[in-house]
């Protein structure tokens, strides 16, 4: 029998266009096949079952139920339930500004469209104003961020997207990179994966547990935390996650794109302008002593949310005068809090609540004095031992704290948002040391040094 020749092409069922998505159990799948494709041939290709190739003839008016004959050019409607995972189409349900696809195996990257199918092996990039989302046919979600490039189920791996460069938000959706791989161990997971410069892969969960695994070694990472995996070592000892309040915003946003199939979310819920967190909420004992100093009163109330107007509150309590806070006892999953209290007077009014105040909760945030200044910072170029022709080198590095300072050769070097930096270093003939310090400003820092010969 010849090659088969077949494309994919996903048929939207549906009586109405209602935000509801059908149940992938229950939809189809269309299959174009060319003149001379048969039925069998095609059953077991796409099917998991070959055996049951003549399901599809319930479907399909066909010119014949013979299935070893040769079909004209037609498009078979297929349960997705029979098809094969691999051959089970992607969705780019929400996309934002320029975002190219390329189809597998091939070299040329084109324009997406909203709504448009993507299979096994289909690569997708966003630029630095663009972002896309993706539904899998499980309707697990992927939100792709500006400036990545991932690969739709790639083959030969028992994943949902290859990372190569970027980041990815995700839910239950499994991740890989060139350095690891990202389990969501909890149905409720959300977690932020990205692939910096020098390939070190970082995953920050939101909420719920992932395990990352690289090396042959693994680590659990709960909600509020991070690792890094540098190429070729396992996954780093889990840390306080950095920035709580981008993650969180990435999260909600991600939350009100799941409520509407994926696509534009009336209410993202997005804050963006969230402040960094004062402290741990054990502080807010204080504040609850600050508040009753000279005041006698029966006891307070205290609120937390995640929004700063407490549209919602996900914790509310009375305590006596006499009762001792704890956030611990709150039952509230680990993460970053806006709170609040009322003082109850000794007639049992209850006064005006405080100014809400931002803290963390079950999660030990990091000393603001870094104490490995190495640690943050990645050297990327020139290697160890380069040799150049140029009169100069290109000194390219990133730094993971903003609140650092970096000097390359003796002189400051201006730092982006990103932390990344680049500057030329001019040569002398022979051997050069090239010197990069790291600094906090407060008499801490580190050296790191390249022997580059000219």
């Amino acid at each position: 029998m010849r090659p088969l020749s077949l494309g994919l092409l996903l048929l939207a069922l549906g009586a109405s266009a209602s935000a509801q998505d059908p149940d992938p159990e229950d939809s189809f799948q269309a299959v174009v096949v060319r003149p001379g494709d048969t039925l069998w041939g095609i059953s077991h290709k796409y099917l998991k079952d070959p055996a049951r190739w003549d399901e599809i003839l319930k479907h399909n008016r066909l010119p014949t139920s013979d299935p070893t004959v040769a079909l004209p050019g037609m498009t078979l409607r297929v349960p997705v339930k029979l098809i094969k995972p691999q051959f089970r189409a992607a969705h780019l349900v929400y996309m934002i500004n320029r975002v190219l696809h390329r189809r597998k195996e091939t070299a040329d990257w084109k324009p997406s469209t909203a709504a448009m199918e993507l299979f096994q092996g289909d690569s997708l990039r966003t630029y630095e104003d663009s972002k896309a989302r993706v539904k899998l046919l499980n309707k697990e979600l992927l939100s792709l961020e500006p400036n990545s490039l991932a690969v739709i189920k790639p083959f030969g791996r028992d994943t949902d997207l290859l990372l190569k460069s970027g980041s990815v938000f995700a839910g239950r959706a499994r991740v890989i990179t060139v350095s690891a791989r990202i389990t969501p161990r909890t149905a409720d997971t959300r977690y932020s994966a990205s692939v910096e410069p020098d390939l070190t892969t970082k995953v920050s969960v939101y909420k719920g547990l992932a395990a990352v695994e690289a090396q042959g070694s693994r680590v659990e990472v709960p909600a509020g935390m991070a690792t890094r995996v540098a190429p070729g070592l396992a996954p780093e000892v889990p840390r306080p996650a950095e920035n709580l309040p981008e993650l969180e915003a990435r999260a909600q946003e991600f939350a009100s794109a799941r409520e509407v199939g994926g696509g534009a979310a009336p209410n993202p819920r997005m804050v963006p302008a969230a402040p960094e967190p004062e402290a741990d909420a054990e502080s807010l004992r204080g504040d609850i002593q600050a508040l009753r100093v000279g005041v006698p009163i029966l006891g307070f109330r205290m609120q937390a949310a995640r929004d700063r107007e407490f549209a919602q509150v996900l914790f509310d309590r009375k305590y006596e005068t006499d009762e001792r806070f704890s956030p611990a006892d709150a039952g509230l999953s680990p993460g970053v809090y806006w709170w609040r209290v009322a003082l109850i007077d000794l007639l049992g009014t209850e006064g005006g609540f405080s100014p809400p105040r931002y803290y963390t909760v079950g999660i030990k945030r990091a000393e603001n004095v870094v104490t490995e200044l190495s640690r943050e910072l990645s050297l990327v170029s020139p290697l160890e031992g380069a040799v150049v022709t140029s009169d100069a080198v290109r000194v390219i590095g990133v730094l993971r704290s903003d609140r650092l300072r970096v000097e390359v050769a003796g002189k400051p070097v201006r730092i982006d948002a990103d932390g990344n930096f680049a500057v030329s270093v001019p040569l002398k003939r022979g051997l050069n040391d090239i010197v990069v310090v790291v600094s906090d400003g407060k008499g801490n820092e580190t050296r790191v040094s390249r022997r580059v010969t000219h």
